[in-house]
């Protein structure tokens, strides 16, 4: 079977500044020395700021951007930057003046560098959203002790496993829809999309655990409500795109496209969220004065729990409910449809994979907490699709401290890119790595050589990584585990599904798989 197609074989010839060969931190000379990522025996082996690689101007920049795809094939445009630079270089376009790093070590020592409250680059143009608008800043967008505040209160829900797990049940559930969707629909026509049903599915998925409320989105007909909603979502990482690369004060003044599609897909989202808050709410008999709706704010519901603790305003939670809903329904259901080509187009993996769902799961048995702690190949498939595909293919920080990066020295308060899509492809840190090869994930496969785990980090590091990471692994565990199940699947597509770049890694082109009944 094929495997993926984008190669970057070509980067062992630039690895004169490779961070790797930093292998202990630099000797401090002053208390005031920066961090590192590698050893010096004086402070004149660190180089300066100035001297890290970077193109002439904004101006060749753009034009080095539009010779190589444009923004929506952003993922060539940074290839061809790490073939030129290397590990390390500066970029300066769009919102964009950042030092982007491509190297776990690198990767390691910005992680130590992020502070006590890590920052994120900002997007303004969400922020710029949220004050006209007046909507509060969410985790996504909060920052310093009001960032820490929302993250402390999303914890428990959404990070504690004992409180992911009470899902499994509601999230079988879904799984079970789509896999009677497919079965009904998919399965019969081999030129339908799959790409709708997945977005479905996640925004089932989702909905059942921020709201406790079922949609229906897998029946045959969908309430315009859901649809319209999934429609925001997708366009509202359409137009980010635009306002992210160009400049935003121009596209707020001349009310341009752009940001006049921002702002009626955000008041969609934020609409949208409201309504199931609102109906979750009344359901449960809260804010009418009944006796027992005390009683009920522990319900599995997250949005109820963060009523629950009183540590936030009507307005905070809305914008935290909002930011979660619309995020995982595009950022899990596209790493679904990645991983379910990549099973497609690799028969042995698939068939191996089966064999352990077999054996660890009886037939006719629900999916329990006690089986995934047996699937590991299940989960090294999930992982290594990540690896390939990573939705968020680079994350940002902020510096807090001065830092030592491929031997040179970045101030803090700089931002720096952690390109976690390079290093996932590079061949020097991973053996074939545009192979699809879950086995390079499980300890017992010793013939494999051992990955660095800062080398590929799909949902970012530290305190500021994923908020949904645990949620979004249980619900494609659960759904990958069911599909597999019930079919053979078998591509229906020429080649393989290609990335292209809309704020997130997407695929060029739809879902289309062949479904074969187990026998």
């Amino acid at each position: 079977m094929a495997s993926p197609k984008i190669s970057v074989l070509m980067l062992s010839h630039v690895r004169t500044t490779r961070c790797a060969r930093f292998a202990f931190k630099v000797r401090q000379l002053t208390t005031a020395a920066p961090q590192s990522d590698g050893p010096t025996s004086n402070r004149n082996d660190v180089k300066p700021f100035e001297d890290i690689p970077r193109s002439k101007s904004k101006l060749a920049t753009y034009i080095d951007l539009f010779r190589h795809g444009g923004l929506s094939r952003m993922d060539k445009y940074i290839l061809w930057r790490r073939q030129t630079f290397g590990p390390i270089w500066r970029e300066n376009f769009g919102i964009f003046n950042s030092v982007v790093v491509a190297d776990p070590v690198a990767a390691e020592a910005v992680t130590r560098a992020e502070g006590k409250y890590p920052r994120r680059q900002p997007i303004e143009a969400f922020l710029l959203y949220r004050k006209l608008e007046g909507y509060s800043l969410g985790v996504l967008l909060a920052e310093g002790e009001e960032w820490q505040r929302h993250r402390t209160v999303l914890n428990k829900p959404l990070l504690r496993p004992k409180e992911v797990a009470s899902h499994t049940g509601t999230l079988n559930d879904v799984a079970d829809e789509l896999v009677a969707k497919i079965r009904r629909v998919h399965a019969k026509s081999d030129k339908t999309s799959l790409n709708d049903d997945v977005y479905r599915w996640s925004m089932e998925g989702i909905a059942a655990t921020l709201f406790e409320r079922r949609l229906g989105l897998l029946r045959d007909t969908v309430d315009r409500r859901s649809e319209e909603f999934i429609q925001a979502v997708k366009d509202f990482f359409k137009y980010t795109e635009s306002l992210v690369y160009l400049p935003l004060k121009l596209q707020v003044k001349l009310n341009m496209p752009a940001w006049k599609g921002l702002k009626r897909t955000a008041k969609t989202l934020f609409d949208v969220t409201e309504f199931h808050m609102k109906e979750t709410i009344a359901s449960k008999g809260l804010g009418d004065g009944s006796s027992d709706a005390a009683g009920d704010v522990y319900s599995r519901a997250i949005v109820l729990y963060l009523y629950s603790t009183g540590k936030l305003s009507d307005g905070e939670i809305l914008a935290d409910a909002t930011e979660l809903f619309s995020a995982a329904v595009d950022t899990t259901s596209t790493t679904m449809i990645w991983t379910l080509d990549l099973l497609a187009w690799n028969e042995d993996v698939q068939h191996k994979l089966y064999q352990e769902i077999s054996s660890v799961v009886p037939k006719g048995q629900e999916i329990t907490q006690e089986h995934l702690r047996n699937l590991h190949y299940l989960k090294a498939v999930v992982r290594e699709s990540m690896r390939l595909y990573p939705v968020a293919p680079a994350f940002s920080r902020i510096l807090a401290s001065d830092v030592v990066l491929c031997g040179y020295h970045v101030p803090a308060e700089n931002a720096v890119v952690v390109h976690t899509g390079l290093m996932s492809r590079d061949p020097e840190l991973f053996e074939d790595p545009d192979k699809f090869l879950p086995e390079r994930w499980m300890r017992s496969e010793q013939q494999i050589p051992r990955v660095n785990q800062y080398a590929a980090q799909p949902f970012a590091m530290g305190p500021r990584q994923c908020i949904g990471r645990r949620l979004a692994e249980l619900e494609m565990y659960l759904c990958i585990a069911k599909i597999i199940q019930n079919f053979v699947l078998e591509p229906n597509n020429d080649q393989p599904l290609q990335p292209r770049l809309r704020f997130l890694q997407i695929s060029d082109k739809p879902l289309r798989l062949k479904f074969h009944d187990r026998i």
